[in-house]
């Protein structure tokens, strides 16, 4: 039984004096399926935090889980600040029209747009990071916490470009940087490599998507965003059903023993 678990077993006895440890897998395990969570240790330590305001840096977890977490609790606040961001944007338009357009004759098009795309980079922005995540599990299991470093899992090529663009972020110090891991400075194309490269370890991960397949189409997508500016609905209605079939895909995967 983990640290975890034993501090949550322990706070919902006081209010629940009879409840049974298997009840409370069974509502971790849910709090990780909602939140597209596959490692067991950080569902435990996540729900012990988010649900049972519980302080777990005091648990003494080891480096590995806090730096998991950690990084669990900043891609979280990031899809909320995004979330929050695009309603900002949505309740914003009609402010927008009447002024801007007016004043600066910006056309209503734009700002009809502006509010179509707002609501687009949310799904894509999890998407990608549900990505980052699964690799990260899935090759810390079976190579450890330097399974980056590791010239038969990561080719030399996708990790002298992420040391490229880490030196770059550190030469503009007033930016935020991406991530605590070397996985947050790559792209799709990177990720993609990644796991073609080790296919053989992702099978059961993946499942039947072709993952690869269609990442390759996301990141033209992706990089349309990127530069402002809009996409088809069939592109929109496309990036919806590739982050709806991850999502399942990830349920699926997170029932296997």
């Amino acid at each position: 039984m983990s640290k975890a678990f034993q501090a949550i077993l322990k706070k919902a006895n006081k209010s629940e004096p009879n409840v049974k440890q298997i009840t409370l897998y069974h509502r971790i395990e849910a709090f990780q399926k909602k939140n597209g969570i596959l490692s067991t240790s950080l569902g435990q330590n996540a729900y012990a935090y988010e649900i049972m305001g519980i302080h777990v840096n005091k648990l003494g977890l080891d480096e590995k889980e806090a730096q998991e977490l950690q990084e669990y609790l900043n891609n979280k606040r990031k899809v909320s600040e995004t979330v929050a961001e695009k309603k900002e944007v949505i309740e914003a338009q009609p402010k927008l029209r009447k002024k801007v357009i007016e004043k600066f004759g910006v056309s209503s098009q734009l700002a009809n747009q502006a509010t179509k795309m707002a609501k687009v980079y949310p799904d894509i922005f999890l998407f990608e990071n549900l990505v980052r995540s699964i690799i990260m599990t899935t090759l810390e299991k079976k190579y450890s916490k330097d399974w980056w470093k590791a010239p038969s899992v990561v080719s030399k090529t996708i990790r002298d470009r992420v040391e490229t663009r880490k030196l770059a972020e550190k030469e503009n110090r007033w930016h935020s940087s991406r991530g605590a891991h070397e996985i947050f400075y790559t792209n799709f194309g990177d990720l993609s490599q990644i796991i073609h490269n080790n296919i053989g370890d992702f099978k059961n991960v993946f499942g039947d998507l072709q993952i690869e397949a269609e990442m390759n189409e996301l990141e033209l997508s992706r990089n349309i965003i990127a530069h402002n500016n809009t996409l088809p609905a069939k592109e929109i209605r496309r990036i919806e059903i590739y982050l709806d079939d991850l999502k399942k895909q990830m349920d699926l995967c997170s029932k296997k023993p």
